[in-house]
């Protein structure tokens, strides 16, 4: 999982908030820092596990409404119907 702004193959907020689902700051963030919940590994492809991390972060998120929180919850399961063989709540991946 990328862990810093570095980890990317670009540098340009606008691209690199792709990877995530929320920002504190807005879209395009104002910086690195205000990205969270990862999704995507750098390769731009969707991750099962970070999608699962992304469900238990979540509840983690302090300053976040309840309605932005459910409409985030709700995407990460629409996320994980991309995996009809495995499902969130399943510990392998």
């Amino acid at each position: 999982m990328p862990d810093k702004e570095e980890d990317f193959p670009m540098d340009d907020m606008a691209d690199i908030d792709d990877y995530y689902l929320l920002s504190t700051s807005g879209i395009p963030p104002e910086d690195f820092e205000d990205l969270y919940l990862p999704v995507c590994h750098v390769d731009q492809r969707l991750s099962l596990p970070l999608l699962r991390r992304a469900l238990d972060e979540i509840e983690t998120i302090e300053g976040i409404d309840a309605e932005l929180k459910t409409e985030t919850i709700d995407m990460i399961h629409d996320l994980g119907e991309c995996f009809p063989n495995e499902g969130l709540n399943d510990d392998e991946t």
